[in-house]
């Protein structure tokens, strides 16, 4: 596998395991985290909720030199993505409207929560990325024919994960979302450290000063 050129100056030799955490767009809404070792172990599942708790868990993780840690892109709460958001709205094109305030976040797809603690680990040297959901989930596989997060999308997300990703230490009942999206993120990082003869890891952007990740499918896009 060819990785990308921005990915090659990792020391992944040195990389012992890998942390995904599905980040919540609030306070309100549960972040979850997983932990997998080189094995696709999982060491740890958990769910926190405050940005506070978020820094409690990279305080008290040890070992940050030796991990990848990926953590998903939140969705912007206020985005005009209701149909009650957009009728409440004057419909005109908002880049052309100078009426229209284009500096608040109500435009924009997904959240800045956390963003600056996050550089804050990237400046101690520490090899954290970001990474969308939905694109990892289509490149996987994994998008379904079911509503998003739905029960029965989670259930089907959880058995995937289970049976064709080899995830065996899953139960039987079902877990929260968030913490099967921070699964994907987390195997998202061992897919980075090694090789994948279909799934090549590959930075498809920078949000806030972090790259963010994603998965080129050859199979997806009929190479193969």
């Amino acid at each position: 596998m060819i990785k990308d050129s921005s990915l090659k100056n990792i020391n992944y030799e040195n990389k012992l395991f890998f942390v995904g955490i599905s980040l919540g767009s609030c306070s309100t809404n549960e972040t979850g985290v997983a932990i997998l070792d080189n094995n696709l172990n999982i060491i740890t599942l958990d769910k926190l909720f405050s940005m506070d708790d978020v820094r409690f868990f990279f305080k008290r993780l040890v070992g940050k030199q030796n991990a990848i840690i990926n953590i998903a892109l939140p969705e912007n709460p206020t985005m005009l993505n209701a149909k009650w958001k957009l009728t409440a709205r004057e419909y005109q094109l908002v880049q052309t409207n100078r009426l229209i305030n284009k500096e608040s976040d109500w435009i924009e797809r997904y959240a800045h929560r956390g963003c600056d603690f996050f550089i804050e680990l990237k400046n101690q040297g520490v090899d954290i990325f970001r990474y969308d959901i939905h694109e990892i989930k289509y490149s996987l596989g994994l998008s379904g024919i079911y509503k998003d997060r739905s029960p029965v999308d989670c259930k089907a997300l959880q058995s995937a994960l289970k049976f064709r990703f080899g995830f065996k230490e899953l139960p039987s009942n079902m877990l929260p979302v968030s913490q099967l999206e921070a699964i994907l993120g987390a195997y998202l990082g061992y897919l980075m450290k090694f090789n994948d003869e279909y799934l090549i890891p590959k930075v498809k952007s920078n949000y806030q000063g972090i790259d963010v990740v994603g998965i080129e499918s050859l199979v997806r896009q009929g190479k193969i």
